[in-house]
């Protein structure tokens, strides 16, 4: 990726991993194959994070399992902001490959 590219969408790159925040890119710099790369990473743990909440409320096994995906959200947020502060681009473990776009 061209380094112009990755300098023009870092910032959203980065704000990408907040959260619903994930969204930004496509709406900010939808032309931005750097900014969106991150976006859809991003929307990828947000999606994984509202799926545990959703699955939290059985009974015992739900708590475990939102326990678990919130700490494995978190860290996976923190290592897509030190991707996209790098200027390197990723896929999320395991689901990534779903949310990520074939070049």
């Amino acid at each position: 990726m061209e380094h112009d590219v990755i300098q023009k969408g870092k910032a959203l790159a980065v704000i990408s991993y907040f959260g619903i925040l994930a969204i930004l890119p496509f709406l900010i710099q939808p032309n931005n194959a750097y900014a969106v790369s991150h976006g859809r990473q991003g929307l990828c743990i947000f999606a994984w994070f509202v799926v545990a909440t959703f699955f939290s409320i059985i009974p015992f096994i739900g708590p475990i399992f939102w326990t678990f995906s919130f700490i494995a959200c978190m860290v996976l947020m923190v290592l897509g902001i030190i991707h996209a502060i790098t200027g390197r681009t990723w896929v999320v473990p395991v689901v990534g490959k779903f949310f990520a776009v074939e070049e």
